[in-house]
């Protein structure tokens, strides 16, 4: 399945550039970044479970906010790209250009 992960970390103190970072190493642990603070994951149920209980238990609830987006397949009906981004055929580990 598709994910899609958006983050906003508060930065203002040192624990949330700290916070900031493990967001950004959980997140390259599971997919690819996209944009500064977004993600996409091409994973199983049971990852993305993994996932997003890491990710839950890192932000601030008071501070951060985490949005998910589950992408419905064929992905091409409902994704539209523009520009130099470079996306992962996961299911080749290549690059699509």
């Amino acid at each position: 399945m598709l994910y899609i992960l958006a983050y906003d970390v508060s930065t203002e103190t040192r624990a949330g550039r700290k916070r900031l970072r493990k967001m950004a190493k959980i997140c390259e642990n599971y997919g690819q970044r996209v944009q500064k603070s977004v993600f996409e994951f091409q994973i199983e149920e049971k990852q993305f479970l993994r996932l997003k209980k890491e990710v839950l238990k890192l932000i601030n609830q008071d501070k951060d906010a985490v949005r998910i987006y589950k992408i419905v397949e064929p992905k091409e009906e409902y994704v539209e790209e523009y520009g130099n981004f470079q996306a992962v055929n996961y299911e080749e580990d290549t690059l699509i250009i």
